[in-house]
């Protein structure tokens, strides 16, 4: 009986893993062609429009991004269509000196941040370019 315990308590222990960590492999992001419904939008429902941040009711930061138009109407300044380096979310998400890093749940893989910064750089869109 005791091998079935320790083999349970293995498995248990090491078995789980962080429900909520954006390091998962579901969201991997090809090099090129990002599509923001197949690739970005995914990642911001699991990751960032959750309740008590950026959804509709809350906003933190005044930034909705349960939606590409909600998002849209904060390109002015959250995200610059084709400029990377002025673009805020990237500075949030690669968690630069005096930013609060986002998500609060644990940093992106550099794969999903070269991924959203590929968005931007080819345009931003809610298609494939």
């Amino acid at each position: 009986m005791r091998p079935i315990l320790f083999i349970f308590a293995i498995l248990f222990f090491f078995g789980c893993e962080k429900p909520n960590s954006p390091n998962e492999n579901e969201f991997i992001f090809p090099d090129s062609k990002i599509s923001y419904n197949r690739h970005v939008q995914p990642l911001f429902f699991k990751y960032c429009a959750l309740s008590g941040c950026h959804e509709p009711f809350t906003r933190k930061s005044n930034l909705d991004l349960t939606s590409y138009s909600s998002l849209r109407l904060r390109f002015n300044d959250v995200v610059i269509p084709k400029d990377t380096v002025l673009s805020r979310i990237i500075w949030r998400i690669e968690g630069r000196p005096g930013f609060l890093p986002m998500p609060p749940t644990g940093p992106l893989t550099s794969n999903q941040i070269a991924g959203i910064k590929k968005w931007i750089t080819e345009g931003a869109t809610d298609s494939i370019p």
